[in-house]
């Protein structure tokens, strides 16, 4: 197999492509104190990202007007929610909804 020096540099250039926009937010921010307004509102973004995730499962797009439900989400978003309220952990939380999501599909 041949190694071209075009694919190793096309590799290398995407890999900074996909670093830049990670990590240079916080070398920019770094050691700066932002205004507590801001901060507060930013800590609404990790709950608006996973809202917009899980909806987006949960509603399935139809040509008709209006989205319809999808009951397999639905069932396994139920213990899901559950586990994330009593524990307030992200990896039960994650786990949970990967295995329901499993059980649910393996039996239908």
């Amino acid at each position: 197999m041949e190694i071209r020096l075009e694919l190793l540099v096309l590799f290398a250039a995407c890999g900074l492509v996909t670093l830049i926009p990670r990590i240079l937010p916080f070398l920019l921010m770094h050691g700066l104190t932002l205004p507590r307004l801001l901060t507060d509102w930013l800590s609404f973004i990790p709950i608006c990202l996973l809202s917009a995730l899980f909806f987006q499962n949960l509603l399935v797009a139809q040509n008709s007007d209006y989205p319809s439900l999808s009951f397999l989400h639905l069932a396994a978003s139920i213990p899901t929610i559950l586990i994330a309220l009593t524990s307030k952990s992200l990896s039960f939380t994650v786990i949970t909804g990967v295995l329901s999501m499993a059980l649910i599909r393996f039996l239908i």
